[in-house]
């Protein structure tokens, strides 16, 4: 009987170390985001993001870039034909700059930071950083975009 649990137990403990040797941990960008889109047009400009001393950095056209409030990597929001989503406020364009990362082992949740900014009197603009309890990327509301701005 003694050698029957323990040949079961042992079983049990090489086939569940296996199963996770050979699953991505949840943290590594390959198993939360495959495609991180960080490079986009933009007003009729190019835009893109990059890491600046492990920082967020966006850069459209051939400005100076804007160091954002967010640690690298991070993603343009996407709209559901995973291009850049755009939303128009008083004919003002508004992009979404996130970062999401799982929270520690055991919980499966996620912190997410999302930053807008927008194109106001040619000048691009940021917002305040909203951090949130969920897993991105995500279908973000419009409210999100604009309701971090003073009009």
């Amino acid at each position: 009987m003694y050698r029957v649990s323990f040949a079961v137990l042992l079983g049990t403990v090489l086939f569940t170390v296996n199963a996770c040797a050979t699953q991505p941990h949840p943290s590594s960008p390959s198993a939360t985001e495959p495609t991180m889109p960080t490079h986009a047009m933009f007003a009729g400009q190019p835009i893109s993001l990059s890491d600046s001393e492990g920082r967020c950095a966006l850069t459209y056209g051939n400005r100076p870039a804007l160091i954002m409030d967010m640690q690298w990597p991070c993603r343009f929001s996407e709209d559901l034909q995973k291009n850049l989503r755009v939303e128009y406020f008083e004919q003002t364009p508004i992009l979404m700059v996130e970062r999401s990362e799982h929270l520690p082992a055991p919980s499966k949740g996620c912190k997410t930071d999302r930053q807008p900014v927008r194109l106001h009197h040619d000048r691009l603009e940021p917002a305040m950083v909203g951090r949130i309890a969920a897993c991105g990327p995500a279908q973000w509301d419009q409210k999100a975009f604009i309701g971090m701005f003073d009009w």
